[in-house]
């Protein structure tokens, strides 16, 4: 609610709420590319025939002028690797011996279980630099030329691994580990990841938003509206996305929130319209009405690799969460991909 909402005759008692609206449903064209979206994906990331030349390649290049014993596997077939344990939702034996059938039928030799882990964690711990919390930062790959209108939030992931059979018949199981926050700038339109961050559980969200904004842009993505919930209402958000990207910033405040700069001109603007008119309205005006979409991506990311993350460490936590995110990406380009023709021929 708004302070108006609440304000009657000068009092702040609670208006009657009313019924919420039921979800909206997809439109054919976004059932149609819901449908084929993880069909492509799962046939683009198990043709290991358009991988091998990349792979063929990348080996020439590691062990071109190399003395001693060449290279047998590059960072590319790796990459291809754990994609397909990460899509299986497997372990790295399985995904070792899933490998080692096709690529043996195409001539080439595949990792052993343990090397593939040694080698997807050497790669990967490249990525990884630990910082007050924040373990990593990471900008999608999907440039486009047009502004992209963005929404920012946060979830948990579960690092214990649950057994609630044993919970329920037996009174015992593993011991909870705590948990790990995906913090998300997607495309609302799309659902594309254009960023995403990593951080322990007690992380904040406000301090996430400039960070990964600014490796959005520094990738090459074009920022238009960006929408958040309250909990990103900071002047520091503000005069970064209203002053320094020189674009709009829709958020929602609490009911309290006086008409102020409270530190930014760009905040005060927003939290006098606030304060105006009742709530409804406000979204209307405002087109806060599009941030709901930011959530959609972490339940289609659950539901399609799981909330729970299985590993012995906190690193290879963060790992298992990485290729998550990094597998989710690339299934909501292909998904925006196939969504942009079904709209073209409609």
């Amino acid at each position: 609610m708004t302070p108006y909402d609440v304000k009657v005759k000068g009092t702040f008692a609670e208006p009657p709420k009313k019924e919420k609206l039921p979800p909206r449903k997809p439109t054919s064209e976004e059932q149609r590319a819901n449908n084929l979206a993880p069909v492509e994906f799962s046939r683009e990331s198990a043709s290991v025939g358009n991988w091998i030349p990349l792979f063929r390649k990348e080996l020439a290049e590691m062990n071109s002028g190399k003395v001693g014993r060449p290279y047998s596997f590059c960072d590319s077939m790796i990459i291809w690797i754990i994609s397909l344990q990460t899509l299986i939702k497997g372990t790295y034996r399985t995904a070792a011996g899933l490998a080692a059938a096709i690529l043996e039928d195409h001539g080439m030799k595949a990792p052993s279980y343990s090397r593939l882990f040694e080698r997807s964690a050497e790669m990967l711990d490249r990525m990884l630099s630990e910082n007050g919390g924040t373990y990593i930062i990471r900008a999608g790959s999907n440039i486009i030329d047009s502004p992209r209108n963005v929404g920012i939030d946060s979830s948990g992931f579960n690092l214990s691994n649950t057994c609630l059979w044993r919970k329920e018949k037996w009174g015992t199981g593993p011991k909870r580990r705590g948990w790990l926050k995906l913090h998300v700038l997607s495309d609302v339109d799309t659902g594309e990841v254009i960023a995403f961050a990593v951080t322990d559980k007690n992380t904040g969200d406000s301090p996430l938003m400039i960070p990964l904004l600014d490796a959005a842009v520094a990738a090459g993505h074009r920022i238009g509206i960006v929408y958040a919930d309250g909990a990103y209402s900071s002047a520091e958000n503000f005069d970064h996305v209203c002053g320094r990207l020189g674009t709009r910033f829709v958020t929602s405040f609490k009911v309290n929130t006086k008409p102020v700069n409270g530190g930014s001109r760009y905040r005060g603007e927003a939290t006098r319209l606030w304060c105006s008119m009742p709530y409804a309205e406000w979204v209307e005006k405002s087109g806060y009405g599009r941030r709901w979409k930011s959530e959609c991506g972490f339940s289609d990311v659950k539901r399609l690799f799981g909330e729970s993350i299985h590993a012995f460490t906190m690193k290879g936590a963060v790992r298992k969460l990485l290729m998550k995110t990094e597998t989710f990406s690339r299934y909501k380009e292909q998904r925006a991909i196939l969504l942009s023709g079904c709209l073209a021929s409609s």
